[in-house]
C-alpha cells in the first residue's frame, strides 16, 4: 500500500566529504530493447540506486557519468572515457563501472565469454553477441590497463526474460560465466555462474545500502550485498565475484561509524545515521538531536526506507495498513505528507495522512478533515451521476476532527467546540460500549497502537 502511495519527492542526503583519491564512475542502465529481446523496467532505477550510494560514499556528482539506454558505441566510448579519467587521476585513482540490463555469454573457439547487450540491439541468439554485444573482457582489460589503485566492475545483467532461441550453449547463454581475477580489479556479478536473475532491483538496492557503510572494506560490502540477494531469491545460489584487489579499499571509511546517539555533534550524528541507514538509526538521531537542521532529512530517510520496503521498516508495519511505532516515526510520515501537500500532490498527502490517522497520529486526522473541508477532495464524494454527496462529505469532515480530538489534538477539539459538536470518548474508555470509537479502540488494542497527539 505505502509503496503505491508514496512518490519519492526527493532523497535528501548530506553530501559527504570527497575522498582523498580521485574517484570516477560509469553507470549504465538499459531498458529499451526491441520486442524480440524483451524490454526491461528497472535498470534506470538500478542506476539511480547505485548513484545515490556512491554519492553517499564520497564520489563527486560531476565524476559519476550515467547512461540510459546506451548503444554499443555509447558504451565503448564511455568506457574509453572512464579509462582516460583514471589515467589522468594517477595511481591512487579508483574506478567504478556498473551495468544493469540484458547480458549473456557465448562460446567461440572453445572459450565462453561474457557480453553486455546494448539498448535497441536486435540480438536474439548467442552467436550474435561477439558482433553486436560489448565484451566484458574488453571492458576489464581496458580498465585494468589504467593501473588505477582499484577498479570495480559490476554486472547486474542476465535477465531471465531474455528470449534466446538458438545458440551453441543453449540455456546457459542467458547467464554469465566465471572470470579470472585481474590485478587491481574487483569484478562482481549479480547472479551465480550460468544463472539468470529477475528484473527485481534487489542487487542495486542492497549494494547501494552497503556502499556508504563505514567500517566495511569494499569486498565485505559486496559480500554482504550479494548474500542479501542470494537469500531473497529462489534457489539461494550465491552470485560470484573475482577479487584482485591488492589492498583494502573502503568506500567511506575503514573506521566504524559512531552511533547517531554518541556522535560528538548533530552533523556527525546525522552522517552516522545515514551510514547505518535503518529506521531505528534515524529515530535514534531524531530522539538525540531533535533540534538539528537535519531532522527533516532523517524523516525523509525513514519514508524512503518504507518506500523501498527495507527490512528495517517491516517491523513497524501492522495489519489494516497501520504503522506501529513511536511518535517520531509517525511524525516523519506526517511531515512527508505536508511536503506533498505544499507541492499540490494532494492525493498523496491525503492517503498518507489517512494512514497516519488510522495509526493513531492525531494531527494527521485533523489534516485529513481540513483537506476535505477545503473542497480539494470533492471528487471522492461524487456519486455515479457526478453529484457530490454533501452528507457523506460532512460526516467525513466531522469524523476527521473527532478522530483528531480523541487522539489528543487540541486544535481539533477546539473546532468541535466552536461548531457545537460533542466529542467522542477516548478509545480506551469506548472499548466495550456502543460508542463510535469502540471499534477503533479494539483495533488499536489488537495491534498494540497507542494514539498520540503529535510530536515536536
Amino acid at each position: 500500500m505505502l509503496r503505491k502511495l508514496v512518490c519519492l519527492l526527493l532523497l535528501a542526503g548530506l553530501a559527504q566529504i570527497a575522498a582523498a583519491e580521485p574517484r570516477y564512475a560509469l553507470l549504465i542502465g538499459n531498458e529499451d530493447y526491441p520486442a524480440t529481446v524483451g524490454p526491461l523496467s528497472l535498470p534506470h532505477e538500478d542506476v539511480d540506486n547505485i548513484r545515490t550510494g556512491l554519492l553517499q560514499a564520497g564520489f563527486a556528482a560531476e565524476d559519476i557519468k550515467v547512461l540510459r539506454d546506451a548503444t554499443q558505441m555509447d558504451i565503448n566510448l564511455a568506457v574509453a572515457q572512464l579509462a582516460s579519467d583514471l589515467r589522468a587521476g594517477g595511481p591512487d585513482s579508483v574506478g567504478f563501472f556498473y551495468y544493469s540490463g540484458h547480458g549473456g555469454s557465448a562460446e567461440s573457439a572453445g572459450t565462453r565469454a561474457n557480453y553486455l547487450i546494448p539498448a535497441k540491439s536486435p540480438i536474439t541468439g548467442a552467436e550474435q553477441l561477439p558482433i553486436l554485444g560489448v565484451a566484458i573482457n574488453s571492458i576489464v582489460d581496458t580498465l585494468a590497463a589504467t593501473e588505477a589503485k582499484a577498479v570495480f566492475v559490476v554486472s547486474d545483467a542476465c535477465r531471465n526474460t531474455l528470449p534466446f532461441t538458438s545458440s551453441k550453449g543453449g540455456a546457459a547463454d542467458k547467464g554469465m560465466v566465471r572470470v579470472p581475477r585481474k590485478r587491481g580489479l574487483f569484478i562482481a556479478f549479480a547472479t551465480a555462474d550460468g544463472a539468470t536473475t529477475p528484473d527485481d532491483g534487489l542487487f542495486s538496492k542492497a549494494l547501494a545500502r552497503r556502499l556508504p557503510e563505514r567500517g566495511l572494506s569494499a569486498d565485505r560490502a559486496f559480500t554482504l550485498a550479494l548474500r542479501e540477494v542470494s537469500a531473497a531469491r529462489p534457489g539461494n545460489a550465491m552470485p560470484f565475484t573475482a577479487d584482485g584487489l591488492t589492498e583494502d579499499i573502503c568506500f567511506t571509511s575503514c573506521d566504524a561509524a559512531p552511533s547517531p546517539v554518541t556522535a560528538g555533534n548533530a552533523d556527525l550524528a546525522y552522517v552516522a545515521a545515514t551510514q547505518v541507514n535503518t529506521v531505528d538509526a534515524y529515530l535514534d538521531f531524531i530522539g538525540a538531536w531533535p533540534d538539528s537542521r537535519f531532522v527533516r532529512n532523517a524523516q525523509e530517510g525513514i519514508v524512503t526506507l518504507f518506500y523501498d520496503e527495507a527490512p528495517s521498516a517491516k517491523k513497524f508495519e501492522a495489519p489494516y495498513d497501520i504503522i506501529k511505532g513511536p511518535p517520531a516515526l509517525l511524525e516523519a510520515f506526517h511531515q512527508f505528507a505536508v511536503t506533498a501537500d505544499s507541492r499540490d500532490q494532494t492525493d498523496t498527502a491525503f492517503e498518507i495522512w489517512t494512514m497516519m490517522c488510522q495509526s493513531g497520529f492525531a494531527r494527521s486526522c485533523t489534516a485529513v478533515a481540513k483537506l476535505i473541508d477545503e473542497g480539494v477532495m470533492n471528487a471522492r464524494f461524487k456519486d455515479s451521476n457526478g453529484t457530490i454527496d454533501s452528507k457523506m462529505r460532512e460526516e467525513a469532515i466531522l469524523g476527521g476532527y473527532q478522530g483528531g480530538c480523541v487522539f489528543g489534538d487540541q486544535a481539533a477539539c477546539d473546532w468541535l467546540a466552536a461548531k457545537g459538536h460533542d466529542r467522542w470518548p477516548a478509545c480506551d474508555e469506548a472499548i466495550g460500549t456502543d460508542a463510535i470509537t469502540a471499534e477503533i479502540g479494539e483495533t488499536f488494542q489488537e495491534v498494540g497502537v497507542s494514539p498520540v497527539p503529535g510530536w515536536n
